[in-house]
């Protein structure tokens, strides 16, 4: 539940990421690479990201990177079964149709192609982001009917016992009719979230009612699904031989493959006569993670993960990863978690690492009662790093960064691991910056948000994840109770909208200046800027919104503050310049007063595990859409041309095979950029379910 998201950045029509000054704007037409999807090609953008310094990792750093690129792909399909019911047969089905698409007319291809991409990017028909249900633009159920009978008749394979047609008649109104399971995850209060969410993780007709009826054990359990039995309400444990079993066994079969290639880290030996000799050791921490990893898909044993958890937060590495279910956005009781992985390699970490070693600075300057401070605080791992891939929940559609692992135990005692996705952030055109500022800011705004903008929304990130998750303690009074069993689903938005409300809170402190962060000579200029960029990308993001509520965490709480200092005046207004609203920071000053406040109120409802509360204070100023900034937004979002959301198009690693006694074994892994998504998706598809160690050299035989 701890990411930075990158939808409001791109709403905010601002650069996303920048360690260095943001690159000059390019022509519009610059960028031919970028492929766009939906209506004047709004609905999506395939940005592709490149892979620096790969090629100077060691070799077998490389290798240990393949592996665990393999294990990611192998459980991307993962994503599809818990996303809906119907998610990967309406994907089989559209792969299909893809797999003649010379046999569609020109039309029908075009909107088969953009539906399927939209399916892959969101692993299923409803936006990773929004939570809701898309159906095809400018295709019917008649075009399909019949792209279906073409691409059967050229030879299409589709992995349904009763046919395409079939399928596809029962496919069709969870395909083409917006109505039917519109919301995939309902967080709603007074609404029964199991019985009102369209989802894979409960069998359909079960109610909240037949899940409180169960074991707490298995109530808050992170790696169950839960099955109707009769009229009971039957817990389903994610393993190899159980849920998501044959994708989970090609998932240990990589990770196995990895373990030999564990990075190695100096040690000593003393021997019998007093010298020392350096020996290299395989890194404990990373060696025991991986171990723990594959026991828990194996067994399905919790525990092992949170000890899995525990020795991946200490790892110190080149190549880390991610592997398993994590995030519980797509859980309406946001107690499940969602498959992810990743792999990614180092990049330059200095100054993240110098606001991880102030992070016990930072929590006594805390707005709320000294007794939710913590009073020992583990200075977390912080490391920027370039992405290699991302399946499952994290990707294509990718997060800005992570704050791992999500245990409330495991963070009070050992900390957490704070993880900034560098080129990922990196891979935004330079060519919507410039149209998008003149857009989205005031005239007067537009060359402060030039200067600051990329190296505010950089510390919106970093602080976000290194001091903003971590910090606060739940009070006495919960006898050790996680908070966000008390507060239920509403504890996913409270939870983001704390952590960007530190980030907004903490950027004016004058250690920002000691720790190389921002010049004495800019800090006010940054900081007004961090708010203007904050809260106007709120303001556009309305404009994304479909429908009378936002369900998103991060948005419903971008939206709590944006709304909390507006009606309470504290520094922010919204001006109307020619019929758009705009806006402005009349005192930044009290701004951060009024970030204080709501920052105070979110910690108490936390510490105190009030759901009540918390309910309360989101129904106020967090979850409904402004209809007049939705309706401005909109409208000019559709005239900049930029597109609703990003997914990304990896590098694509390819092993270079040798030749051993007349045995293939892997000799080294290079790095190839300028793949179509397309072919990503595919790929992802043949390589996650093969164990071949070149997938490549198998196709090209047959």
């Amino acid at each position: 539940m701890q990411r930075a998201w990158i939808v409001a950045a791109l709403a905010a029509g601002t650069t996303l990421f920048a360690q260095t000054p943001p690159p000059a704007p390019a022509p519009a037409d610059a960028a031919p690479s970028i492929e766009k999807l939906g209506p004047q090609g709004r609905e999506m953008w395939l940005v592709p990201v490149e892979a620096p310094g790969f090629d100077k990792l060691k070799p077998t750093q490389r290798k240990f990177a393949y592996y665990l690129y393999r294990a990611a792909l192998a459980g991307d399909e993962i994503a599809y079964l818990q996303n809906h019911p119907k998610a990967l047969d309406i994907k089989n089905l559209m792969e299909g149709v893809w797999s003649k698409k010379d046999a569609l007319d020109e039309s029908t291809r075009g909107a088969v192609g953009d539906y399927l991409k939209l399916v892959w990017a969101n692993h299923g028909n409803y936006s990773h982001t929004h939570a809701t249900k898309f159906v095809p633009a400018g295709l019917t159920y008649d075009q399909l009917k019949k792209a279906v009978q073409a691409a059967t008749k050229k030879g299409a394979k589709f992995p349904f016992k009763g046919g395409a047609i079939a399928e596809l008649a029962k496919l069709k109104p969870f395909i083409f009719d917006a109505a039917v399971d519109p919301i995939q995850v309902n967080q709603v209060p007074g609404q029964d979230p199991i019985a009102t969410s369209a989802n894979g993780l409960y069998d359909k007709g079960l109610t909240a009612k037949d899940i409180e009826t169960l074991p707490q054990a298995q109530r808050e359990q992170l790696n169950v699904r839960f099955a109707k039995k009769g009229r009971k309400a039957a817990a389903q444990v994610f393993k190899v031989g159980g849920v998501y079993g044959p994708q989970l066994d090609t998932v240990v079969y990589w990770l196995e493959k990895a373990l030999p290639y564990v990075e190695n880290q100096v040690g000593k030996t003393t021997l019998p006569d007093g010298t020392t000799k350096t020996r290299f050791e395989a890194n404990p921490d990373q060696k025991e993670a991986l171990e723990d990893l594959i026991a828990f898909f194996k067994t399905g044993d919790e525990a092992t993960f949170k000890k899995h958890s525990i020795a991946w937060l200490k790892t110190r590495s080149t190549i880390d990863y991610l592997n398993g279910f994590y995030e519980v956005y797509k859980d309406p009781r946001s107690v499940i978690g969602a498959y992810e992985a990743n792999v990614s390699y180092q990049a330059d970490s200095a100054v993240i690492d110098k606001l991880s070693q102030s992070a016990a600075y930072f929590e006594t300057k805390m707005p709320w009662d000294a007794k939710w401070q913590r009073a020992q605080i583990t200075p977390p791992v912080a490391s920027v790093v370039n992405v290699l891939m991302e399946t499952g929940d994290a990707g294509p559609m990718s997060p800005a960064a992570y704050n791992l692992p999500n245990y409330a135990d495991i963070r009070k005692q050992y900390g957490s691991k704070n993880v900034v996705l560098l080129n990922v952030e990196g891979a935004s055109l330079a060519a919507t910056r410039e149209a998008s500022i003149k857009a989205s800011y005031r005239s007067e705004d537009q060359d402060l948000i030039r200067k600051e903008g990329g190296l505010t929304r950089q510390w919106v990130v970093y602080m976000h994840e290194v001091i903003g998750h971590g910090s606060g303690q739940p009070d006495a009074s919960l006898n050790g109770v996680d908070p966000s069993v008390k507060i239920g689903p509403t504890f996913s938005a409270l939870e983001e909208c704390r952590a960007d409300c530190v980030a907004l809170y903490q950027f004016p402190d004058p250690k920002l200046e000691e720790i190389g962060g921002v010049a004495a000579a800019d800090h006010a200029d940054a900081y007004k800027a961090m708010l203007l960029q904050y809260l106007t990308g709120q303001l556009m993001a309305n404009g994304l919104v479909e429908g009378e509520t936002i369900h998103e965490a991060h948005l419903r709480g971008r939206q709590l503050v944006l709304n909390y200092l507006l009606e309470n005046q504290k520094g922010v207004q919204v001006d109307t310049v020619d019929g758009h609203a705009f806006v402005e920071i009349t005192d930044a000053a009290k701004a951060r007063e009024g970030v204080g406040e709501v920052l105070n109120k979110l910690q108490t409802l936390k510490a105190m595990g009030d759901q009540a509360g918390a309910e309360a204070f989101f129904g106020q100023y967090g979850t409904k859409v402004n209809k007049a900034w939705h309706d401005d937004a909109k409208a000019r979002l559709e005239a900049m041309n930029l597109p609703k959301e990003k997914a990304f198009v990896f590098p694509k690693l390819v092993p270079v095979m040798e030749d051993m006694n007349g045995r293939q074994i892997l000799k080294d892994v290079k790095v190839e950029t300028g793949e179509s998504f397309e072919d990503q998706m595919l790929r992802v598809e043949t390589w996650g379910k093969s164990r071949e160690m070149d997938p490549t050299a198998a196709t090209k035989k047959n």
